[in-house]
């Protein structure tokens, strides 16, 4: 029985070999698992196989050029040894189509990833066109291939996507080390988007290798690798590179950073370019490099490093805000020494950066739109963190020095600072070499705020500052300080530190009072600021001020008292002010009196220089420290009470003029005309003295009346020397009698000394005047009746004293002088 199957079994291989050699042909065949058209089949000592067509219902495995070559050459020795003819014509997959042909030792293969004609010669496998389609790669050269060791070598020149270059390889189980040299390319774009989509290379490092880094020639010294096609893992990867006409491009929406040619090495899986005479918008960026870690493996970075002594704050601000990094509203035009480092992890993306910008020389600075400069800034950046090392804000009103950081993460700060000047228009502020701390919080549009001065300020978009207690900043303000201000609360608002406005309460004690003798020492003000001054407006209404570009405050005051002292009106005022007053009065404190004026003009720069309006006449007082001067035109008689304190003349104008150091140091002339002396203790204390000596009665005369002394004109020439007030000559003169004297006053304990000399009875004289020799005798050269005074006491109480001998007497002195001098006038 065994025998009977063997025999079977021989007799039907015998029958298949007949077959076999007779050749087998089968147009169509179809399974649930394939089907073919037209296979052909015969053994001629080695198989031949032709086939049209062959469909697997199933993928392919292969998915890569590599895997495909790899496979191929495993199986190619197989072919050399079994078959003398080999043509398929199509085989085609659910994913994949391919022919191969072998017909006299010369091989064809051409699938959706290798295109492969070569010539088998013994061991060696010549190439004559090999291409990798998945990378555009074609190869010329010699591969020997090794079966036994599943390896294969080759040697040769391969051109992809652009690039030419030598190469040599060594596929051993699955493990391609591969090296490629003098490679030449004028791009490497669709290389590395065929390399990124092969090997699994992270996108954005694809895109730093050629998108971000754009050049126009490429020169690959050496480039040499080791790949598991299978896994598609590499395994090392080393490479030397040249490329010119570079750029640098780290946003899209920013311009390139430029150079003239770029140095890659690839090593220890690190990518560095050595960027070579970097320039951004013509600003050199001598040392920048950028340089990409991990290149295959997890935790890659980017590492850019850019470094300028050119580059400016307002050029590396949109680089960092491309990668969500902002240095808030700090900004400069001007050049920085900068190092910039940005730290770019891939996975989790995030971004750090490190760096710092500095300048020495004067240079703008800006803090949101708010302009400045800056002697100094040395700034670092680490990470989310400003750290303002050395920093200086300056500008027309403002001098800052200040350290301190300010966490971006937050947006919140603090500052110590040093404020070396800080004047605001109109002397509102003037701080000098104050050390104090601030906050900052730009989470509110740039919040400046310093608890030692109660101040809050905003400085992006609308400037907003306000300091809720004034008197924490008093003592800094010189405006605020001449005002004698208490206490208050001050608001500002505008677009900017030119143009604002706002307002604010003060408590003040200036002495200023209304003209019911009330003190005024409180009120709410209004103000606008502009390029052309300032405005500002008492809710009340008694004050309103502006200024101009000239920098005179003027102050319009209106039903005001004001007062007013020599001491501190001649002293030079930190502040150019002139005060316009209307129905408003000046106390004088040095004499406790009031002037009131229908309109006055008060000019308080380097003294006082004022001028009041009385209707038809004027007031003029300079004051200067070591000097004064007073010009009066016919004052009305109630300027003069006023200076006294009370009605001492009626009627009549006045003139005056004064000079000298002060008012205890001066000269004066004074002149008055049509006017009348009221119930003056000294006149008083004259009638009673004219009263009490019978020699003298014929001196009560009708001038002095109820209504006073009548003075048809005055003058007066006055000297005052510390406590003495001398009198060098008065001259008062009415309609029948006149007054001449002289002498003095200590207005310390009031002593008064003075000779007075009273012409009297002139319509009797007239007549006289008429008798020769008589008229001399009793009239004397003067042709008047007259008496000499001596005047003491104080002048609160004067006491009189006639120069007359004896009561019997019946003429004045004068008249005895006279009679003496009778021999001389007998020949006039």
């Amino acid at each position: 029985m065994k025998k009977n199957i063997l025999l079977f079994v021989l007799m039907l291989f015998l029958c298949g070999v007949v077959f076999l050699m007779q050749g087998i042909h089968i147009s169509s065949f179809k399974t649930p698992y394939f089907s073919l058209e037209n296979l052909y089949f015969k053994l001629e000592k080695k198989f031949i196989l032709r086939l049209e067509s062959l469909h697997i219902n199933t993928s392919r495995q292969t998915d890569s050029s590599t895997e495909e070559l790899e496979t191929f050459f495993q199986n190619a020795n197989y072919i050399k040894i079994f078959f003398k003819e080999l043509i398929f014509d199509k085989i085609s997959y659910e994913n994949n189509m391919f022919t191969l042909t072998y017909f006299g030792d010369k091989f064809t293969l051409d699938s959706d990833y290798v295109t492969l004609i070569a010539t088998f010669d013994g061991a060696k496998t010549k190439v004559d066109e090999l291409l990798l389609k998945d990378f555009d790669f074609r190869f010329n050269g010699d591969i020997d291939i090794d079966v036994s060791k599943q390896n294969f070598d080759l040697n040769g020149s391969i051109s992809s996507f652009d690039i030419n270059a030598n190469i040599s390889a060594r596929l051993n189980k699955r493990i391609l080390d591969f090296e490629i040299s003098d490679a030449r390319a004028a791009s490497i774009d669709d290389f590395m988007d065929s390399l990124a989509k092969n090997i699994d290379l992270d996108e954005e490092i694809k895109k730093w290798i050629h998108v971000y880094i754009k050049a126009k020639n490429y020169e690959i010294y050496s480039f040499k690798g080791s790949i598991d096609t299978r896994s598609k893992k590499i395994n090392k990867l080393d490479g030397l590179a040249h490329a010119s006409d570079a750029s640098l491009f780290l946003s899209p929406s920013l311009k390139g950073v430029l150079f003239k040619s770029i140095d890659i090495k690839l090593a220890n899986d690190n990518l560095n370019f050595t960027l070579n005479e970097p320039s951004f918008e013509g600003k050199s960026l001598e040392g920048s490099k950028v340089a990409i870690t991990n290149i295959t493996g997890g935790n890659s970075h980017i590492i850019v490093d850019l470094s300028s002594n050119e580059i400016s704050l307002d050029d590396a601000k949109p680089i960092l805000t491309k990668y969500d990094i902002d240095l808030g509203l700090l900004g400069s035009s001007a050049p920085t020494i900068t190092t910039l480092r940005l730290d770019i992890s891939l996975k989790p993306f995030d971004v750090r950066a490190d760096g710092n910008f500095a300048f020495s020389t004067k240079s703008p600075l800006r803090i949101g739109e708010a302009s400045f400069y800056s002697t100094i800034l040395d700034l670092d950046l680490n990470g989310t963190v400003l750290n303002f090392k050395k920093a200086n804000l300056s500008s027309d009103f403002l001098d800052i020095d200040f350290v301190g950081k300010l966490d971006l993460s937050s947006d919140k700060g603090t500052l110590d600072t040093h404020i070396k000047r800080l004047d605001l228009e109109g002397n509102l502020l003037n701080i000098k070499n104050i050390k104090t701390t601030a906050k900052l919080d730009l989470a509110k549009d740039f919040e400046l705020s310093i608890d030692d001065f109660d101040f809050v300020g905003n400085f992006s978009g609308k400037k907003r500052l306000s300091i809720n207690n004034l008197s924490k900043v008093i003592k800094y303000s010189p405006l605020l300080s001449e005002l004698n201000a208490t206490a208050g609360s001050f608001k500002l608002d505008g677009d900017d530190f030119t143009n604002f406005g706002g307002a604010f309460e003060l408590f003040f004690n200036f002495g200023l009072k209304d003209q019911n003798q009330n003190p005024y020492n409180h009120d709410i003000f209004t103000f606008l600021v502009a390029k052309e001054g300032f405005n500002l407006t008492s809710r009340s209404g008694n004050i309103l001020a502006k200024n101009n570009k000239t920098g005179k405050l003027e102050v319009f005051v209106n039903n005001i008292i004001i007062p007013i002292n020599q001491q501190a009106a001649s002293k030079e005022s930190k502040t150019n002010i002139t005060y316009i007053g209307k129905n408003s009065s000046l106390s004088l404190s040095d004499f406790n009196r009031t002037l009131n004026f229908k309109a006055f003009r008060a000019d308080f720069g380097e003294g006082l220089d004022f001028t009041g309006d009385y209707g038809n006449g004027q007031l003029n007082v300079v004051l200067k420290p070591n000097y004064l001067k007073i010009n009066g035109t016919n004052l009305p008689d109630t300027s003069i009470n006023d200076f006294l304190g009370g009605k001492f003349i009626s009627h009549g104008g006045f003139d005056i003029k004064l000079e000298g150091r002060d008012f205890k140091d001066f000269t004066a002339n004074i002149n008055a005309k049509d006017t009348y002396f009221l119930g003056l203790k000294a006149q008083q204390n004259l009638l009673a003295f004219l009263d009490s000596i019978p020699s003298l009665i014929i001196f009560k005369v009708n001038d002095f009346t109820k209504k006073g002394f009548e003075a048809k004109t005055a003058q007066a020439q006055l000297k005052r020397q510390g406590d003495l007030l001398q009198i060098d000559a008065l001259a008062i003169k009415g309609s029948n009698a006149d007054i001449y004297g002289t002498g003095g006053i200590n207005t310390d304990n009031k002593d008064i000394k003075m000779q007075l000399e009273l012409h009297l009875l002139k319509t009797a004289s007239s007549v006289i005047a008429n008798i020769p020799i008589i008229n001399h005798i009793l009239l004397g050269e003067n042709q008047a009746a007259s008496t000499l005074i001596e005047v003491s006491g104080t002048y609160d109480d004067p006491k009189y004293t006639s120069t007359v001998a004896v009561d019997i007497l019946s003429t004045p002195f004068n008249i005895i002088k006279n009679t003496l001098s009778l021999p001389a006038n007998l020949f006039k």
